[in-house]
């Protein structure tokens, strides 16, 4: 019986990462046995943070190469396991003691664990795709591919396909979210080094599909879809891991184009392929739906609810697509078919499974009036929310105002101001909703709560200029507007806001209004002479 404790070994590669390694690696310190660091030309804080975790670091020139660069640290590996990670990823600390027991007693030869890639963080949806990152250390098992790097193709060559595992195991991914992508200009480089490979290795479906994807993410559809064309044509079918993503982002950048009958085709063939991918029934759904056959389309989101999220995706899913978004689209559906009572259900299961996704509620809430009265359906929104944070009660008051229902409005930015006395955007949606319902007292009121410090004091200034002059109060209205001419690129800025809030207020009967008028005919020359900056 081999009782040797098997050893791990962390293998990365690294460029100006300060940011995210320390957490990165103090996610791994407890249970890894040696770090192996590549640094491929940092001028940060990177080297010194890697030392500092007792890291074996190496430098090599960048030679837009991937896989050249990772094999460098796999030559230096001397553990039994190789375990792979990004800087801007994080092992989950509860699977600690899944990993050490793969690498204990597991009889595969490398194990897929579950990337959960954080693409969308307002909204706390996500995507996970499975990613080989452990692995037993051998010679014949190196990474392939300058862009996209895999090292899976590698030890199914030498082993078989069977020899591979899935895995509950997490890591989580930040390196993607919108404003890290932009931070490091990934896509940039990334179309360099496709373009080559693909020059390269035409006859390679897999850099054909790495291409299509830096395309889709630079908004070139066209070229996207014919890269997409050519992976498949040069792929070898469900046996190569892309495939699965390939039929999802070609069938995004068909909808980009409003291509719905051949992203039909196209999905059909996918589904065919990979009948339990929930994100490709959705995509499907939401053709059927964009071309107005909403009974289809419903059938299709509730089949994206029944499939739900494997515990352990075999695919690059979206878990929204079959969870609130799923809920959310099927709600649409039912709306559009005049079934109100399902289109009520969905947007709330929406909402309750993900408190994050609120746009479900903004959908909701003018359905349950047409349901029961708008008292019924403010204190039904009431009951759904459970409001005690801060954001909550904004949300509420916001959705309130989006519907005409003011006074609500103002009774949630009172609860909110009570949770936070001094929130500055309570106090300027708070006059917003106070002038359009016409109180201009008490939209000044709030108006001039706000510090200068605020985003909105600007456009508050203008705000208070016209409820002076609603009120007559000339001296005050007057004043204030002779210090915002003072500065005309400011007034020009400010004027074109005001314009949109105006044609709201005209929108909703209050200017010129028979007991209520915002703007007199003497004061209208004055307000013109403002308005012609914008």
């Amino acid at each position: 019986m081999n009782t040797k404790k098997a050893k791990i070994s962390l293998c990365m590669i690294v460029k100006d990462e300060e940011r995210y390694l320390p957490a990165c690696l103090e996610s791994v310190r407890t249970f890894v046995h040696e770090i192996i660091i590549v640094d491929t030309g940092s001028k940060d804080r990177t080297v010194k943070i890697a030392k500092k975790y007792g890291a074996k670091v190496f430098h090599i020139p960048w030679e837009d190469d991937f896989s050249k660069a990772r094999n460098v640290s796999l030559e230096k590996a001397t553990g039994d396991w190789i375990l792979h990670l990004d800087a801007d990823e994080q092992f989950e600390q509860e699977d600690k003691a899944k990993i050490l027991s793969l690498v204990q007693s597991g009889t595969a030869e490398g194990y897929l664990f579950q990337v959960i890639n954080y693409n969308f963080e307002s909204t706390g949806d996500v995507c996970v795709f499975p990613s080989l990152r452990l692995w037993r250390n051998k010679p014949e098992y190196r990474f392939t591919g300058a862009l996209h790097e895999q090292i899976s193709l590698s030890i199914i060559e030498h082993t078989t396909a069977d020899s591979l595992s899935s895995t509950p195991i997490r890591i989580h991914h930040y390196g993607y979210a919108e404003a890290v992508m932009k931070e490091k200009r990934k896509t940039e480089r990334n179309i360099k080094i496709a373009e080559s490979e693909v020059k390269k290795h035409p006859g390679n479906g897999f850099y054909h599909y790495n291409l299509g994807t830096e395309y889709l993410r630079l908004n070139r559809y066209q070229e996207a879809t014919q890269q997409f064309q050519l992976a498949w044509e040069h792929s070898r079918g469900v046996q190569e891991v892309w495939v699965a993503s390939l039929f999802k982002n070609y069938t995004n950048a068909l909808l980009v184009m409003r291509k719905f009958p051949e992203a039909i085709h196209l999905l059909n063939k996918g589904i065919q392929l990979f009948p339990d991918f929930a994100d490709l029934t959705y995509l499907k759904a939401v053709c059927y739906f964009e071309l107005g056959q909403y009974h289809q389309a419903a059938n299709l989101f509730q089949q994206c609810l029944m499939l739900g999220a494997s515990p352990t995706p075999q695919y690059p899913s979206n878990k929204a697509l079959s969870n609130e978004k799923a809920h959310y689209a099927l709600a649409l559906s039912y709306g559009k078919m005049n079934r109100i009572d399902e289109a009520v259900h969905h947007f709330q299961q929406a909402y309750l499974c993900n408190r994050n996704f609120t746009e479900s509620l903004h959908q909701l809430f003018p359905l349950l009036c047409k349901k029961d009265s708008v008292e019924q359906a403010k204190a039904k929104l009431h009951e759904l929310v459970q409001p005690t944070r801060i954001e909550e009660y904004i949300l509420l008051a916001k959705i309130f105002m989006t519907w005409y229902q003011y006074p609500a409005a103002k009774h949630y930015f009172l609860e909110a101001e009570r949770v936070e006395p001094n929130n500055q955007q309570i106090f300027y949606f708070a006059g917003i909703c106070s002038l359009r319902e016409g109180n201009y007292a008490q939209a000044v009121y709030w108006f001039k709560r706000l510090d200068k410090a605020s985003p909105n004091y600007d456009v508050a200034q203008l705000f208070l200029y016209y409820c002076y002059t609603a009120m007559d109060q000339q001296e005050a209205a007057f004043h204030l507007l002779s210090g915002i001419e003072k500065n005309e690129s400011f007034l020009r800025a400010l004027a074109k806001v005001y314009l949109e809030e105006a044609a709201l207020l005209l929108q909703e009967g209050l200017f010129y209004h028979p007991d209520s008028s915002i703007i007199s005919s003497k004061q209208l020359h004055q307000i013109r002479e403002v308005m012609s900056l914008a």
